[in-house]
């Protein structure tokens, strides 16, 4: 009896497992292509940057907005404002200023971590030794490390070298730029 009861209820089971439908994903992954999200290709950043002397400091801000014209080749403009105050001392005494401009760049990513990096600048400078302010035209050449961050975040590290540095410039060479972005 225990048999036939035993023997009965495979049967069941059996009966259940081979009519009943089956359901299941497929995904072709042979042919097939991921749909990539539409990414926003406008991007905001910049730096904060400053210096401090026995004599003074400054302290310098430049925010950044820009354009991926592909994923790899960037361009956009930077706003630059720096202050800076420095005691001389004697006759000059201790003097302030604050210098603003912006510039146009084009950064090409190349390897997924390195960049080349060209900037036209213009800078309107206080120049103490006659009391004018002065129009500075840099160019800077270079390049640097690009390191993406989560999604849309991004952190870029560069040595340039401006290639119209006079007396007046107020940055010399190298200048070493460390600055941040996040895409939109």
């Amino acid at each position: 009896m225990r048999w036939l009861l035993k023997t009965n209820m495979l049967v069941i089971i059996f009966v259940i497992l081979f009519t009943t439908t089956g359901y299941t994903q497929y995904e072709n992954l042979g042919t097939a292509k991921k749909a990539e999200p539409k990414v926003n290709p406008w991007f905001v950043g910049g730096m904060i940057g400053g210096g401090f002397s026995n004599s003074g400091g400054y302290f310098e801000i430049s925010p950044i907005v820009g354009y991926k014209v592909t994923q790899d080749f960037h361009v956009g403009s930077r706003l630059t404002y720096i202050y800076s105050s420095y005691n001389y001392g004697g006759t000059i005494g201790k003097i302030t200023s604050s210098d603003y401009g912006g510039s146009l760049f084009a950064r090409y990513r190349f390897l997924k971590f390195l960049f080349a990096h060209a900037e036209y600048e213009i800078l309107s400078t206080y120049w103490y030794q006659d009391d004018n302010r002065r129009i500075i035209n840099s160019l800077y050449i270079g390049g640097g490390l690009f390191q993406s961050m989560g999604r849309s975040g991004f952190a870029t590290i560069a040595l340039l070298y401006n290639v119209l540095e006079t007396q007046y410039s107020p940055y010399s060479n190298p200048i070493i730029r460390i600055g941040f972005g996040v895409g939109f």
